[in-house]
């Protein structure tokens, strides 16, 4: 599936275009440099911010306070139902 083009993209995209069409690039160039300077900003203070909530959350389940996300467990004793029975399927079939 692709990924939704961001504002930032389109505008990158505008800028790159009137780039071209331009006589005098330096007054475009400059405008691309600070956008693509303020882009990798955020990316960068978004990642710090993801690590950071992380961590912070595997010290709260390593100290008791968060609990570990656990899996669904009417599904996975279903899961086991299931597994035993097509067990004895197989080994009431070999009998046979």
């Amino acid at each position: 599936m692709a990924k939704k083009p961001e504002a930032v993209d389109n505008l990158l995209e505008a800028l790159v275009w009137m780039r071209r069409k331009a006589k005098k690039h330096e007054p475009v160039d400059d405008l691309i440099d600070a956008l693509m300077k303020m882009r990798r900003k955020a990316t960068r203070k978004a990642r710090k911010a993801t690590r950071k909530a992380r961590k912070a959350k595997k010290k709260a389940v390593k100290l008791g306070k968060a609990k570990k996300k656990t899996a669904n467990r009417e599904r996975t004793v279903k899961k086991r139902k299931l597994s035993k029975q097509t067990v004895n399927k197989r080994t009431t079939n070999k009998r046979r």
